[in-house]
């Protein structure tokens, strides 16, 4: 008995085989285990909200809106009109509506941002499979710079492009030994997609494919060889067909809208790690710095050569490019956003022992709750804003016409005001609202608004009136002035008055003409009298 029970395994010996066995495990599929994780954190916020609190995001989503019932909705139908044409800006216009189809709207746009989160976090996965044939843990550090200031803008159209764009520049290294046919094939149906997606896109995929040719040649000395040639008819033909398809649609009118200015360029850099809180993100941003000269440090990272004519081509593009492109503000700031997606893919982590990677892709997942945390906690706090514009809007008629003013001397944070600077928006989802702020410009977007209509209503991008304004204008009644403003004539035009970046009990501002309806955390809707 002595004997047998010296053989038997103790309890003790048992736990720790298991705990053995669920640590290999761990170690052994560290890589996938992370990526699900992580995948799981930056998805939280998009999803415990209606309406992720983007800048713009909502205003392109009532637009998604718009299109999906045409020809459904006898009041939206009278204020605004679709009209298809091949814009560079169309990829949420064509996806969202389709998925409108399945889901309600607004789980419709948030699909469509998760599919805009994949392709930029899985992009420079993508980039380094392509380049040194296997996975590694460095590229996952693109979870981490998710979220910045321009995804909290909602360039939503922009931001999948530029995650197809690093799927493209995975592609076209990957087949960079294939047959010319089989890379301009795969290229074109990218350009295509790229400019669906936005114009801004199709110029990042030209850029860094020009970069990494720029190492491949430069790795065979300058020659010029036949190879050089190959490449250049490969990169160049597949975009040709888009040329006379740009210069033949509306955006091609805005070209002469353009404004250079030397402050951008600040701006755009701090966009990066920019979210809600100053204090926090530099704190967030300090320990990722001394973590990553730490890793450098300890030679433990490298990167691929191309890396360097890439940061090289991008500065410049940065600097050269305009605050304005096209009509659209915050061109050069969205672009240091785009080139830090894709230059991750290109930084490789050396150890290869598990236990160094695993410590890796803990301080990752430990960065990523930081950041991803405190945009959760700001979304709650500001998705219950939202909640409060949709209740506002119960008593509001189909059909109604709703003018957007901001107040004389905002209230709340700056981060506050720009999250709900377009929250009216979605009384065109709730009530089939005329709303003056909803995208409508000529070359931007495929809205229109129609023609009887469209004198009371921003068509240019431009900035809401302050009340002050308003009120200046409610005692203007001849008929025959001359219009200088859209909002010139509200108080026999307009229905009802959204007032923004208000406090609690604000004092009405026009009694003589408007009457409370709701009053809300940063807003009030006012009821105009007729």
């Amino acid at each position: 008995m002595t004997e047998l029970s010296a053989r038997e395994p103790s309890p003790t010996s048992d736990r720790a085989r298991r705990r053995n066995a669920v640590v290999e495990f761990l170690l052994a599929h560290e890589f996938s285990i992370a990526f699900v994780v992580l995948t799981a954190i930056v998805l939280v916020p998009v999803f415990q909200v209606a309406v992720p609190p983007l800048s713009d995001y909502v205003n392109h989503l009532a637009r998604m809106y718009v299109i999906a019932v045409q020809g459904k909705d006898v009041h939206l139908d009278q204020f605004y009109k679709i009209e298809w044409q091949p814009i560079p800006n169309l990829a949420m216009d064509i996806v969202v509506p389709i998925l409108a189809r399945v889901v309600d709207i607004y789980r419709a746009g948030q699909v469509f941002t998760m599919l805009t989160i994949l392709s930029l976090v899985t992009g420079p996965m993508a980039v380094h499979r392509a380049l040194y044939g296997r996975f590694n843990p460095f590229p996952l550090t693109a979870f981490v710079i998710l979220y910045n200031g321009v995804f909290l803008i909602g360039l939503m159209n922009y931001l999948i492009g530029v995650g197809v764009a690093t799927w493209g520049l995975a592609f076209w290294i990957a087949l960079q030994n294939s047959r010319p046919i089989v890379r301009m094939a795969v290229s074109a149906v990218f350009c295509v997609v790229l400019y669906v997606c936005h114009l801004y896109a199709v110029g990042l995929y030209g850029v860094t494919i020009g970069a990494f040719e720029t190492w491949a040649w430069a790795s065979r000395r300058f020659a010029f060889d036949r190879r050089l040639v190959r490449s250049l008819v490969v990169l160049i033909v597949p975009v040709l067909p888009l040329v006379p398809v740009l210069l033949s649609s509306s955006t091609w009118t805005l070209a002469g809208e353009y404004a250079w200015f030397s402050q951008s360029k600040m701006d755009g850099l701090s966009m990066v790690f920019r979210t809600y809180t100053d204090a926090y993100d530099l704190t967030v941003l300090w320990l990722a710095a001394a973590a990553f000269g730490w890793a450098i440090h300890k030679r433990l990272l490298s990167a691929h050569g191309a890396v360097v004519p890439l940061a090289a081509f991008g500065a410049a593009v940065f600097l050269a490019m305009p605050y304005t492109l096209f009509g659209s503000d915050m061109a050069d700031q969205r672009l240091p956003v785009a080139l830090l997606v894709m230059l991750v893919g290109f930084v490789r982590l050396d150890p290869e022992d598990k236990w160094s990677r695993a410590g890796f892709l803990v301080l990752v997942i430990g960065f990523a709750l930081l950041r991803v945390g405190d945009v959760a906690l700001q979304w709650s706090r500001i998705g219950a804003i939202y909640d409060d514009f949709r209740a506002s809007l119960v008593d509001v008629p189909r059909g109604a016409k709703i003018l957007v003013a901001y107040a004389d001397e905002p209230k709340g944070t700056q981060a506050e005001q720009d999250a709900i600077s377009h929250a009216p928006c979605v009384a065109m989802i709730e009530r089939s609202a005329l709303v003056s702020t909803a995208f409508t410009v000529k070359g931007k977007q495929i809205m229109t608004v129609r023609r009887a209509f469209r004198a009371q209503v921003d068509t240019e991008d431009g900035v809401p009136p302050t009340i002050s304004q308003l009120v200046a204008t409610s005692y203007v009644h001849d008929d025959e002035a001359p219009r200088d403003h859209f909002w010139d004539k509200w108080t026999d035009e307009d229905d009802f008055v959204f007032v923004l970046y208000t406090e609690r009990e604000a004092d009405n501002p026009d009694p003589s003409n408007l009457d409370l309806v709701h009053d809300g955390k940063g807003f009030q809707l006012y009821k105009i009298k007729h």
